[in-house]
């Protein structure tokens, strides 16, 4: 580890000063500084370190110091700034931070969410982590992604799609960093992501677009539809989707490729599909 010495300047929160001028625990603006880094510790559910981010920090200290504090609770647990601890033991500099009372691992996702600094992964592990009261859904939630490997907005739609057809998206995204999302059909979702995977076999970019999958789901409730005819149809036709903007066009697209040289007479024969009496 390289430590500064004694009579080195250092910069932190913008402030210039002599290392040895601090002290464990020194309180400036309610500041404080600890050099003993082994007194920090992490919650069960804070997110993995990423060793690149603490060395974009590491950087960043070289030339501006400590910008932003350190949050820890009373006994020195991180709520925010683990990788601003893992940089300043790594420069051998002091830590600066300040102390929450009463801060708990619940409330790390929540204020990180409002710095807009948590990926998805993140929020998954915070919520799943046995803790927290709906560790049980956000499991299931891991559990699904494993399984379908399917893109992190159309698996998070198709979870929050209720049995009623409806698509519950208002509000999806802040009830899952808050905590609070609930699955709304998980064998409807299941079932859905199964069909989805025959598609991805051979338009792969198309099933990452939520807006076909949504597509999908629509027109598959339409009477005459025939899903392994739906997989031929695409296949054969999957540059209907090419032009694609809104959500009506991606149905339509759907309908015109599903219909098109479509074999309607004799023992093969099928019947097309049609939007317009549904009123999509």
């Amino acid at each position: 580890m390289n430590k500064k010495k004694n009579g080195a300047m250092i910069s932190i929160l913008g402030k210039k000063v002599k290392f040895s001028d601090y002290r464990s625990n020194v309180a400036v603006t309610k500041v404080l500084y600890e050099i003993n880094y082994t007194k920090f510790t992490l919650f069960d559910d804070n997110r993995d370190i990423n060793e690149s981010h603490v060395e974009e920090l590491i950087k960043s200290m070289k030339k501006s110091g400590q910008l932003m504090p350190v949050i820890v609770n009373e006994d020195l647990e991180v709520m925010d700034g683990q990788h601003r601890v893992k940089a300043c033991e790594q420069l051998g500099i002091p830590v600066a931070y300040v102390i929450n009372i009463g801060g708990t691992s619940k409330q790390i996702a929540l204020l990180n969410n409002t710095q807009k600094s948590w990926k998805t992964q993140d929020y998954l592990k915070h919520y799943s982590h046995k803790n927290h009261p709906n560790h049980v859904e956000y499991n299931k939630i891991i559990k699904f992604f494993k399984e379908y490997k399917l893109s992190f907005g159309v698996g998070m739609v198709l979870l929050s799609k209720s049995s009623n057809r409806r698509w519950d998206d208002k509000g999806m995204m802040t009830k899952f960093k808050d905590g609070t999302f609930k699955i709304k059909d998980l064998e409807g979702a299941q079932s859905i992501a199964s069909q989805l995977l025959k598609f991805k076999s051979f338009v792969p970019n198309l099933v990452g677009i939520v807006k076909f999958c949504l597509a999908f789901t629509k027109i598959k409730a339409l009477p005459n539809f025939n899903l392994e005819l739906s997989y031929k149809q695409i296949k054969k036709n999957s540059n209907k989707f090419d032009r694609c903007v809104n959500q009506e066009n991606w149905i339509e697209a759907f309908v015109d490729a599903y219909n098109y040289k479509l074999v309607t007479k004799g023992k093969d024969g099928h019947k097309r599909i049609s939007i317009r009496k549904e009123g999509f």
